[in-house]
């Protein structure tokens, strides 16, 4: 099946933006799957249901509560809907975020409605960040409730960046809360980003404890080349690697294998951006050969687009 997107923009008094997503039907022809209309914070999505009427699928409102030269204050109520537009549930995030001369700190507060339509603090996550120099240094606390009610830290994650003008190598750790009470390292991300002229590369390494509790392991790589050219169009080489193909038994001795290649082609024109998405993937007939490329994305953004 092929998905395809079309982002209209409006005028910039208005602030708007409308995304329509499209599929493929049986028949073969392009349909709306699902509209997004986003308005100066607010966000709206909507999809067909079965018997083809549109019903609501998200809403989002977003607002400034108070914000001083420090410090800063957001609120933003998420409405979830279920396949026949009826409102499932209700969430409110309020985000606090001081800044500081060498960082900053973000706390951010989910509230998510009951079945009795009450308001429940269902996270809560900390964000601290401290800059020197060249090195950024990241911890975030994940807190969710225990069956008393009260929160306890399940997640703490520690992240160290080391930056140049031409390069930046970031190491984060990972550690959650086990079933004996004790935090243990549960992934390690390890990224390495370098620019060079007209192209920059990102790698990506994940380890994760798979054969032994006690020992990190490689688990998957991502590797993306992407290169731009002097009309502002870009190319994106991305590489997925992982320990086994899915859907065939690991072996713990073989290294991570190619099983998937994207490329992403970015066209900036007179009247918007085209971006289309390509990919190829092994089979498990031929897991050590990937499959000719497909397209599995068409976006086209008209209007004022940023580039997202």
């Amino acid at each position: 099946m092929k998905y395809y997107a079309l982002f209209a923009v409006a005028s910039l008094a208005a602030a708007q933006s409308t995304t329509n997503t499209y599929t493929t039907d049986l028949n073969g022809n392009r349909v709306v799957a699902s509209s997004v209309v986003s308005t100066d914070g607010d966000h709206a999505e909507v999809s067909r249901s079965i018997n083809g009427r549109k019903v609501p699928l998200e809403q989002t409102d977003e607002r400034v509560i108070s914000k001083d030269a420090n410090r800063t204050v957001r609120e933003k109520i998420v409405k979830k809907f279920d396949a026949n537009g009826n409102l499932a549930s209700t969430e409110r995030v309020v985000t606090e975020e001081e800044q500081r001369p060498n960082g900053s700190s973000v706390k951010s507060t989910t509230y998510r409605s009951d079945i009795n339509g009450g308001m429940r603090e269902a996270e809560r996550k900390m964000v601290d960040t401290e800059t020197q120099g060249a090195v950024t240094k990241v911890q975030t606390v994940l807190e969710k409730p225990t069956i008393n009610g009260s929160l306890q830290a399940v997640e703490k994650r520690n992240a160290v960046t080391e930056s140049t003008p031409s390069k930046s190598h970031e190491d984060e750790m990972v550690y959650r809360l086990d079933a004996n009470g004790q935090y243990s390292a549960a992934v390690r991300n390890v990224t390495d980003t370098t620019h060079a002229g007209n192209q920059t590369v990102v790698k990506t390494a994940e380890y994760e404890p798979l054969a032994d509790a006690s020992k990190m392991e490689l688990a998957r790589q991502e590797v993306a080349t992407t290169t731009t050219q002097p009309d502002g169009s870009q190319v994106s080489e991305l590489d997925y690697y992982r320990a086994s193909v899915p859907g065939l038994v690991r072996d713990p001795n073989a290294a991570p294998q190619l099983i998937e290649q994207q490329t992403v082609r970015r066209v900036p024109g007179a009247d918007g951006t085209r971006e289309t998405i390509d990919v190829r993937r092994p089979n498990a007939n031929e897991p050590n050969k990937l499959g000719p490329p497909q397209r599995i994305s068409e976006t086209v953004c008209t209007g004022k687009c940023d580039g997202k």
